[in-house]
């Protein structure tokens, strides 16, 4: 008697709570991976090198900055002060004045005397309007009376010493009109000590044209034709006009 298989039950349906409960193990160690990969967690951290900890953090914390000290900044050794120049240049050296303050001038060193017992010294020209009016001062500084009369032999050089193309005129030469310039002039006698001066002038103008203004950097005077020639530091802007009075020596009032 053939006997007949049992029919095979069927599947037996896992239950619902286990399937939550594999469904919520699952969710659970995928929020730990996570966690582990971001580096959050609920252990408190350390401190940089292995001290103590930190305060605790949530898992939603922002990382909290590390704060270290700022190295200390070491100044720069303050740069020396220039040293002063030793140079010097020969006869008054202008300043370019600020605005609202005066020029200044450095005084010229002093005059030497010469061979013959006179030294010669220039003073500041005087300006108005484009004129300028210079005087030069002859001091005997020998051990014997010294005579002049009548008009010095002037020269103009450049700052190479070399003679300047310049019309030079006893009196004031037609530049302006000037009394004491075209005055007459009187013999003088100076002793030791004592001194005399004659003028220059001239007109700084400066027409258009090919021709290069003439800017006298010495002067050389004969103080009377014949006579051994002295040459000093001074400062003559001529313009264009290339023409220059000369006033005959007189004795200032003393």
């Amino acid at each position: 008697m053939e006997s007949t298989p049992s029919p095979t039950p069927p599947p037996t349906a896992l239950p619902t709570t286990v399937v939550s409960r594999t469904s919520a193990r699952a969710g659970l160690l995928l929020a730990v991976g996570v966690l582990a990969t971001a580096g959050c967690g609920s252990t408190p951290a350390t401190g940089a090198g292995g001290g103590a900890p930190g305060p605790a953090r949530s898992i939603g914390d922002a990382p909290l900055p590390v704060v270290t000290s700022a190295p200390a900044i070491t100044p720069f050794p303050a740069s020396p002060a220039p040293a002063a120049s030793t140079w010097s240049t020969p006869g008054p050296v202008r300043s370019v004045p600020l605005p609202g303050t005066a020029p200044t001038t450095t005084p010229a060193p002093p005059p030497v005397c010469s061979p013959e017992g006179i030294a010669l010294t220039v003073g500041e020209a005087d300006a108005a309007m484009g004129l300028r009016v210079m005087p030069v001062r002859l001091t005997n500084c020998g051990t014997r009376p010294y005579s002049l009369n009548g008009h010095p032999a002037v020269r103009v050089l450049d700052a190479e010493r070399a003679p300047l193309t310049v019309t030079v005129k006893h009196g004031s030469a037609g530049i302006a009109t000037l009394a004491n310039f075209d005055a007459a002039p009187k013999p003088l006698t100076l002793q030791p000590r004592e001194y005399a001066e004659f003028q220059l002038v001239w007109r700084n103008t400066v027409a258009l044209g090919n021709k290069a203004p003439d800017n006298g950097r010495y002067l050389e005077v004969a103080p009377l034709p014949g006579r051994p020639r002295l040459t000093v530091p001074a400062d003559l802007d001529l313009g264009t006009t290339g023409r220059l009075g000369v006033a005959p020596w007189s004795a200032p009032a003393r």
